[in-house]
């Protein structure tokens, strides 16, 4: 054999091997990206990204139209789960578009929703209520803050940070009576904020229901599920 020709594929055989990305199996191999270490202090920073905690819970995740059993967690400064896959954590690219966390409080998270503001469909969102004519969700994302105050003992110390957003998804179109089923896409995203004021801007139509309701149950709404439960009951009607 020609030196030259072995060498180039002996080259090739090494970047194969070292960059090619490893798989999965979903029924169909996928990309997926090896993940950060299993570790709770991520580069000297304070604290932890994952939700519900670092560790791995029982769960599963939506690849196409298929379930997959899965150990899981959910990274809220990258945007992407990770889940074990033999002796590794590894993320899937591209490819999950709903997963379940379950944990005491069971965690069910969705993309595909409109965009908007800086949040585009590929963002997933914890879905905290999911109607007929409406669905109430958050999105929870984490920063890295530093302590800049001189005078500080933990001065320099960085920490993350996690902040919350809410919104409620409505179809642009009405439900057919014989199939509620409407693409996400077919939607638009209002930023909320828990009050009736927000909720009579969403549902205009029921203004005097949504008055005496709250009157009705005695609600300061002041809370985020005490916002769900009007939601809750509006999809009744």
């Amino acid at each position: 054999m020609d030196s030259r020709f072995y060498s180039a594929l002996i080259t090739l055989t090494v970047l194969t091997t070292t960059y090619a990305p490893a798989q999965v199996e979903y029924g169909n191999a996928q990309n997926v990206r090896i993940s950060a270490p299993t570790f709770t202090n991520f580069h000297g920073v304070e604290g932890s990204p994952y939700i519900p905690n670092d560790s791995l819970n029982n769960g599963w995740m939506v690849v196409g139209n298929k379930r997959v059993p899965a150990k899981l967690r959910y990274n809220t400064q990258t945007g992407e789960i990770e889940y074990k896959q033999g002796d590794r954590i590894v993320a899937p690219v591209n490819q999950v578009v709903d997963f379940v966390i379950l944990a005491a409080d069971t965690m069910h998270f969705q993309k595909g929703f409109p965009a908007i503001g800086s949040r585009s469909a590929i963002d997933f969102y914890q879905i905290l209520f999911e109607g007929r004519k409406t669905k109430f969700v958050r999105y929870i994302f984490a920063n890295v803050k530093s302590n800049n105050d001189a005078m500080s003992v933990d001065y320099g110390q960085k920490k993350y940070i996690k902040r919350e957003e809410y919104y409620v998804w409505l179809p642009k179109v009405q439900p057919p009576v014989e199939n509620y089923f409407v693409k996400l896409s077919d939607g638009e995203m209002k930023s909320v904020t828990p009050g009736k004021k927000t909720l009579i801007s969403l549902f205009p139509q029921y203004a005097t229901l949504i008055d005496q309701y709250v009157a009705d149950q005695k609600l300061k709404l002041k809370s985020w599920a005490e916002f769900a439960s009007v939601l809750r009951f509006l999809d009744t009607q």
